[in-house]
């Protein structure tokens, strides 16, 4: 029992002893100051109840309004976990997009140079040329687009690696492609032409480990 609570019994039984004194008091003056102080003391306890009992609501009221904020504030937080997750979830999204682009073009390209066929006796040389000259700038392009990609989730972390190698022989292969055409001689030719096919076949093989990192990652 707490102090208030006691107090009140208090209060209470010198109430219910004031009225049984006044009510055997005996003349005019003390039945009248009996019934006063008896009147006084049951205004008082009776306040003193009323302030207890809004006191206490008063407590439950505060109680149940933190109760409420704190839920309010757990709702929030996780409101903006899940934000947050689906923002991270959009961008990484978007990020392996991005790298299965770069997958898709660097493959072609690599697939081209794997197949191609240097001798082609039904084209003229000038056309072999623009032909290797087109692929060695598709893929100076493929790699200034690869080096503007940048992440800050480690998650991609063996995926790019793979993409820079990738992207490095693929570069080498273009170089090789297009020099062949430079050769001073045969020796010279069938050097450039295996550097070629394996630089190519190496990116290719590159390309394609990234993509199944990606794939499985579910990104």
């Amino acid at each position: 029992m707490s102090v208030e609570v006691l107090l009140l019994a208090v209060a209470c039984g010198m109430t219910i002893l004031a009225y049984m004194i006044a009510i055997n008091a005996h003349g005019p003056t003390r039945l009248s100051l009996s019934y006063l102080m008896a009147t006084v003391m049951l205004a008082g306890t009776v306040w003193g109840i009323v302030q207890y009992v809004n006191t206490d609501l008063d407590a439950r009221k505060m109680e149940e309004f933190k109760r409420l904020e704190a839920e309010k504030k757990m709702a929030e937080a996780r409101i903006q976990s899940q934000e947050e997750a689906l923002r991270a979830s959009k961008e990484r999204m978007g990020f392996a997009t991005n790298l299965n682009t770069i997958i898709t073009t660097g493959t072609g390209l690599a697939s081209t140079m794997i197949n191609i066929d240097l001798h082609d006796r039904g084209v003229d040389l000038e056309t072999l040329m623009g032909k290797a000259s087109e692929i060695k700038k598709k893929t100076d392009e493929l790699k200034n687009d690869f080096e503007k990609i940048t992440t800050v989730d480690t998650f991609f972390n063996e995926p790019l690696a793979l993409l820079k190698e990738a992207i490095q022989s693929l570069s080498e292969a273009a170089y090789y492609y297009r020099s062949f055409y430079y050769s001073e001689d045969s020796e010279q030719e069938h050097l450039r032409e295996r550097v070629l096919r394996q630089k190519a076949r190496s990116a290719y093989d590159s390309f394609q480990k990234a993509s199944a990192m990606i794939a499985s990652s579910g990104a």
